[in-house]
Parts: C-alpha cells; sequence; structure tokens
C-alpha cells in the first residue's frame, strides 16, 4: 500500500514537468510577424495586408460582416513590432455612458466615444507568446463581435 502511494506521489509530482516541457517546445514569438499575425486573422475571415500612415504594418479584415484593423505598435524601420492593436468602430453617435456601460461588463476589449464608436483590444509580445495564445487572443476577438454590433444598435 506505502509503495502505491509513493508511486502515485512521484507520478503526481513528475506530471507538471511533463506539461512544462510541452509547452517549451513552442515556438515564442517576441515580436509581432506580420505574416503569422495575418495567416491567423485569416483564419476568422478575410484579412489583407497593408501599411498606415507612418509605414508600418496593418492589417485590414472582416469577421462576421465586421470590419477590423490591426495595427502594428513599436516597431523599427516598420519591422520588429512589439504589440498589435484590434480596433474598430462605427461612425454612429456613441455616447461616453454607454462606452462606460461597455467597459463595466466586458474586460478584453475596451470602448470608448470619440466621433462614434471604437473598440480596441491590445496584444504585448513582452516576454513572448507562442501561436497558440495569439490564435486564442483573437479568437477572443472574434468572440466579441456580436456583442460589438449589439452595443451600437
Amino acid at each position: 500500500m506505502r509503495i502505491r502511494a509513493l508511486a502515485g506521489a512521484a507520478v503526481a509530482v513528475l506530471l507538471p514537468i511533463g506539461g512544462q516541457a510541452q509547452a517549451t517546445t513552442a515556438e515564442v514569438y517576441t515580436i509581432a510577424d506580420t505574416a503569422l499575425v495575418l495567416e491567423l486573422a485569416k483564419g476568422f475571415g478575410s484579412a489583407s495586408l497593408d501599411k498606415d500612415e507612418s509605414g508600418d504594418p496593418m492589417i485590414s479584415g472582416r469577421a462576421q460582416g465586421l470590419k477590423y484593423v490591426i495595427l502594428f505598435y513599436g516597431c523599427t524601420n516598420a519591422k520588429e513590432c512589439r504589440s498589435i492593436q484590434l480596433s474598430t468602430g462605427y461612425t454612429d453617435a456613441y455616447s461616453a455612458e454607454k462606452a462606460n456601460e461597455w467597459n463595466t461588463k466586458f474586460r478584453w476589449i475596451k470602448a470608448y466615444d470619440k466621433d462614434g464608436s471604437n473598440f480596441k483590444m491590445d496584444i504585448d509580445f513582452k516576454g513572448g507568446i507562442t501561436r497558440d495564445n495569439l490564435e486564442a487572443q483573437l479568437a477572443t476577438w472574434d468572440s466579441f463581435i456580436g456583442d460589438i454590433k449589439e452595443s451600437v444598435e
């Protein structure tokens, strides 16, 4: 009986090590790889790579009928960008009260009123992010599209 208990304890101790080893085998991105972000964005709808006014990369996309952009920030010579921001908005009137209501209810995407509604979600690559985690972040954005549309109705 004592041997089984010790063997069970040894397995329990070793399991986290195996899980940890698997996590370190995934490639970790410390900069926003435009090709990867574009590829993953296409998994949620249409997306194309362009440049913003300052020459930094920008992805224009449409998911569930909602137009959005992915802006790249902290770039060096329009490359090696440190973070991205998913952004959408409407020019219809949107009050600060409505934005506050959104921000109180939802955690991941922030809303504000400036020439209409604005919804933004930041993703930072500092410390590294895996492909799976980046895809999960984009899936979070996608999961809120219905709520965004409802908020501006």
